[in-house]
């Protein structure tokens, strides 16, 4: 199967040359049809871009809830998740909010806004294998939210596989860390390996390029899969469309074998 995650960056990045939103989100959706994931989990997408993609992915079906906290629609973001729906069911779904009380719509004292992680059990429609794809963004600005963030996540990994012992689990997101944060280190002592870890210098591939499609510097955003699955690529999808970029983030895509 092939994961991927991708910031979207939906309300900002209209300042650049050629890429106001509307076009932009017409060159996501032309990334996402050409290399047509399985399941790809979304950061910084409001509901103004779900909207378009109801018409221009409609191989997709997908779930997501507003984080809260955000004073306008536009800037109003889900950590969403997309997955073919000729292919896969959705069998079960949840968000949780970074903070010390994860199941209300709350906020980290400390962090620069709400923050969420959703998820989404997938049972493929043929062969009856069960997924659990979790996506999140983590906070920018609070280090210790984003600490938190790790082991929110890695407990709820280890819930939802005490309800589904069958399934596989991948995280993906944008973590506002580097390979050497403690979010990533939690996750990746406990069961779950990075993709970019696959590649010779994944480590120094930059996921982020704040519109400039710079590529050497260390990622940001992550897949991770659990130590049962086998990770058979990764690639950060860096090219240019046209004069603009989709977002100032790249997507990235990972091949995983289970």
């Amino acid at each position: 199967m092939l994961v991927a995650s991708y910031n979207t960056a939906s309300p900002w990045g209209s300042f650049i040359e050629g890429a106001y939103t509307t076009r932009r989100a017409h060159l996501f959706a032309q990334q996402i049809n050409y290399y047509m994931p399985d399941v790809l989990g979304v950061q910084e997408l409001n509901s103004i871009w779900q909207g378009k993609m109801e018409e221009l992915l409609p191989q997709y079906a997908y779930y997501g809830v507003k984080r809260g906290g955000d004073s306008k629609e536009e800037t109003s973001e889900m950590s969403g998740i997309f997955y073919l729906k000729d292919k896969y069911q959705l069998i079960d779904s949840g968000t949780f909010w970074i903070s010390n009380t994860p199941n209300t719509e709350s906020k980290f004292d400390g962090a620069a806004c709400y923050r969420i992680c959703s998820f989404a059990v997938l049972e493929n429609k043929t062969t009856g294998f069960k997924y659990i794809h979790m996506n999140t963004h983590l906070d920018h600005v609070s280090t210790d939210a984003q600490n938190l963030g790790g082991n929110l996540i890695l407990n709820k990994s280890q819930e939802l596989k005490q309800k589904f012992p069958d399934a596989k689990t991948v995280i993906t997101g944008d973590f506002n860390q580097s390979i050497d944060g403690e979010a990533i280190k939690i996750l990746s002592a406990n069961g779950f390996t990075s993709a970019n870890t696959v590649v010779e210098n994944g480590d120094k591939i930059a996921t982020y390029h704040g519109w400039t499609g710079k590529k050497e510097d260390a990622p940001i955003d992550f897949i991770f899969a659990d130590e049962t699955m086998k990770i058979k690529s990764y690639n950060v999808q860096n090219e240019k469309q046209g004069n603009s970029f989709a977002s100032d983030h790249y997507m990235i895509t990972a091949e995983i074998d289970f």
